[in-house]
């Protein structure tokens, strides 16, 4: 039981490290203020999937994946806004 939970605090950790791997690409697009290389369509998906794990995580109270998709998710979102807000191009790409 031991192992257990001191795996699980690992894995909590692990969630919250994981966002640190979006803070770079947000940061650029805030001061490029430019997403004309990015694809919105890919974007929805990951959205998509994203959100789709963790309603499963909530479901099945998992607490690390909870916590590591609903930041993936908030980072989503504004990251999709950001894509949407920056576009210089056609909303769909190129």
């Amino acid at each position: 039981m031991l192992f257990a939970q001191a795996f699980q605090n690992y894995m909590v950790f692990v969630a919250f490290a994981s966002l640190t791997s979006w803070l770079p690409q947000l940061y650029r697009i805030l001061q490029t203020k430019s997403t004309d290389d990015f694809s919105l369509i890919t974007t929805g998906i990951l959205l998509w999937a994203n959100a789709s794990f963790l309603m499963w995580a909530l479901f099945n109270n998992d607490l690390p994946l909870t916590i590591q998709q609903a930041l993936t998710v908030f980072m989503l979102v504004i990251f999709t806004v950001s894509v949407i807000k920056y576009r210089t191009g056609s909303i769909l790409g190129s």
